[in-house]
């Protein structure tokens, strides 16, 4: 019908990664290169052949949606190269209360960063509502109630995104709730995985409905 704008496939993507980047510029590029070259080839048959029809007939076939918890480093990285196509989205799950998860951000200038992305969530989801000190005075408690939130922070984002970007070096799992933890539930979960790290990326796991 002409007149009629086409609605896209909205097309989650998902981010765990390292908060340390040595240069966020070139993890940026990568992402881009990937969300240009290999996203497509994840998704279900039904998927491909939706956004096929669609590409034929001359409409938008694909709109990105970004679901990250915006800490510092990979999921910024990957929010802002995913927030820079058309008609993109931003879905925030924040794994603490405001002020508890403000507190793990190093500077000013990343708290800035923080809200100004967060300013492009129309409803953030937040995983906990009661602020740590009021459930624990103990730092270890303390410590291990922040650990448990990441964790199910990552795991939230794996099972609401349909292609995880995972800016990971490869190494072992340091510590619960990082990288390597979410990554490997991720395999469990079958959930196509996307590696980026130094100049290059790879497929880790096409999932079970996009055939490996």
């Amino acid at each position: 019908m002409t007149g009629i704008e086409s609605i896209p496939c909205r097309i989650r993507i998902g981010v765990t990664g390292h908060r340390k980047l040595d240069d966020p510029a070139a993890v940026e590029a990568l992402v881009k290169k990937a969300l240009d070259t290999k996203i497509e080839g994840l998704l279900p048959e039904d998927a491909r052949r939706k956004i096929e029809r669609a590409q034929r007939a001359g409409m938008a076939a694909i709109a990105f949606c970004v679901v990250t918890p915006l800490a510092e480093g990979a999921d910024r990285v990957v929010a802002r190269a995913v927030l820079d196509y058309p008609d993109a989205r931003l879905d925030a799950v924040l794994p603490l209360a405001l002020e508890d998860y403000l507190e793990d951000f190093a500077t000013e200038e990343s708290r800035k960063e923080f809200a100004e992305l967060l300013g492009r969530c129309g409803k953030p989801i937040f995983l906990r509502i009661r602020r740590i000190q009021d459930e624990s005075r103990d730092p270890d408690e303390q410590a291990k109630l922040r650990r448990d939130a990441y964790a199910q922070a990552g795991r939230y984002v794996v099972d609401h995104c349909d292609v995880l970007f995972a800016v990971w070096d490869g190494e072992p799992l340091r510590n619960h709730g990082g990288t390597a933890e979410i990554v490997q539930y991720a395999l469990e979960q079958h959930r196509p995985i996307l590696r980026v790290w130094g100049d290059s990326f790879e497929v880790l796991n096409r999932g079970e409905s996009a055939g490996g």
